[in-house]
């Protein structure tokens, strides 16, 4: 994208256009519109169980083909706005299965695309570039991390940026698409995302699973069986982990830096 390069040049951050935006405003910035020209939605396999939507297509047209995931979603975002947003990242800790993403392709920091799915045995496209290649040891380094390991005590994830897509809970793959949950734009471009239908027992969509409130308040309430001295230790390590995935995939800062949240400031 010629946009996302000039911003590169001239330390310009390249933003997406979103009402739920939670980054701190830059003094220079281009804010770009996921829309129309990037709206396509599409099958993408016979059974019409897997559906591929770019970043324009509209939240609206993926509820009438009755995606748990995007239920309760408002209707008048784009996929990258959803993408970018917290109500995509609602999913408990270590269950991105939940999540109904299967893939999702991406422009990276540098102008690298990637289209990043299932990992390792079970991997549907390998990773093309070498920038992703070189990325992924370090992720999953930090997924073995003391602050991972404090941050997988919580029923809810604790921190913003969604790393427990690397330690899934028993039984379940690693899935790097779901990493790219709730980022709040600040981690990657979206350029597409693949869904899949799920249900879950009892007919409950993914979204019901956490309470609706917002992240930041979940997080507050995240550990409801360790003491308030945990709680801060917990925070700190969430607070820790975020800014080192924001340094893993942007460290010359081209998109928006998201503040701590609430609850984690005075751990940062």
């Amino acid at each position: 994208m010629h946009a996302h390069a000039l911003c590169r040049e001239y330390g310009v951050e390249f933003a997406l256009a979103d009402p739920c935006d939670l980054s701190r405003q830059a003094h220079s910035r281009l804010t770009v519109e996921a829309g129309a020209a990037w709206a396509t939605l599409a099958s993408a396999d016979a059974a019409g169980t897997l559906w591929r939507a770019d970043a324009g297509c509209s939240v609206a047209s993926l509820q009438a083909l009755e995606l748990d995931c995007v239920r309760h979603a408002d209707p008048a975002l784009n996929v990258a706005q959803w993408m970018s947003s917290q109500a995509s990242a609602r999913w408990p800790t270590g269950q991105g299965a939940l999540s109904g993403i299967e893939q999702v392709q991406i422009m990276l920091a540098d102008g690298t695309i990637e289209i990043l799915g299932p990992f390792g045995a079970n991997a549907v496209t390998p990773l093309r570039s070498l920038t992703v290649q070189q990325m992924v040891p370090r992720l999953f380094e930090l997924a073995t991390s003391v602050a991972a390991t404090e941050c997988l005590t919580a029923t809810t994830w604790p921190a913003r940026f969604r790393l427990d897509a690397l330690i899934p809970a028993a039984g379940l793959d690693v899935n790097l698409a779901w990493l790219m949950t709730g980022h709040g734009g600040s981690l990657v471009w979206v350029q597409a995302v693949w869904f899949r239908h799920t249900k879950l027992s009892g007919g409950h969509a993914v979204h019901d699973l956490q309470s609706v409130q917002p992240l930041a308040v979940q997080r507050h309430h995240a550990t409801d069986l360790i003491n308030q001295k945990d709680h801060a230790q917990l925070a700190v390590a969430a607070n820790q982990l975020d800014q080192q995935l924001k340094l893993a995939f942007d460290p010359h800062g081209v998109f928006p830096t998201i503040p701590a949240a609430k609850g984690l400031e005075s751990a940062s």
